[in-house]
């Protein structure tokens, strides 16, 4: 009988770290659309994939948190059919804006505050503006503002409120 050495076949930290936020990401974001179709209001509208393209680009490295905004919108349009064709294709521009603009004020040390606000506002912005093309050009069939303003507020509020939390856990682990 053969034996196998497994001491040689570990797995990077920065490795196992990515699968086991992808893996975390990906299980909320189907317990998200499984919550969406039992809630009696629509959840897609907090924003919950921006929610998770947050804790992977915190948690995890760049070019993982780049393709989890890439990938999210598009899982949700084959798995649900929602967002519509040229919607989810924006909506993952949005994210991958957000995403990009996180990170890069992040490591030019800006502050929290600073980082968060630029991040959504920009991405925001980028956001209107190329649905804007896409409905002058005749791509989409839809209002530019969809979701109303104290709706939208509320899904600012519920991000600052899971990136403040993030914040403390990481200032907690790291003073332990």
């Amino acid at each position: 009988m053969r034996s196998i050495n497994i001491d040689s076949l570990t797995v990077p930290d920065s490795l196992a770290r990515t699968i086991l936020i992808d893996a975390l990401v990906l299980v909320s974001f189907y317990l998200t659309i499984v919550f969406a179709h039992l809630l009696p209001f629509p959840l897609y509208k907090l924003d919950p994939m921006k929610i998770l393209v947050l804790i992977t680009v915190v948690y995890s490295n760049r070019g993982n948190a780049l393709g989890m905004a890439a990938a999210l919108p598009i899982l949700s349009f084959l798995s649900t059919g929602h967002p519509v064709f040229p919607k989810f294709m924006i909506m993952s521009l949005e994210l991958i804006v957000f995403a990009f603009v996180f990170i890069a004020l992040s490591q030019n040390k800006s502050s929290g505050l600073v980082t968060f606000l630029g991040a959504v506002l920009i991405s925001k912005g980028v956001y209107y503006l190329i649905k804007a093309g896409a409905i002058a050009l005749g791509f989409l069939d839809q209002v530019l503002i969809s979701t109303d303003l104290y709706t939208q507020i509320q899904a600012l509020v519920i991000l600052g409120a899971v990136y403040f939390v993030i914040q403390i856990i990481r200032n907690r682990t790291q003073l332990a």
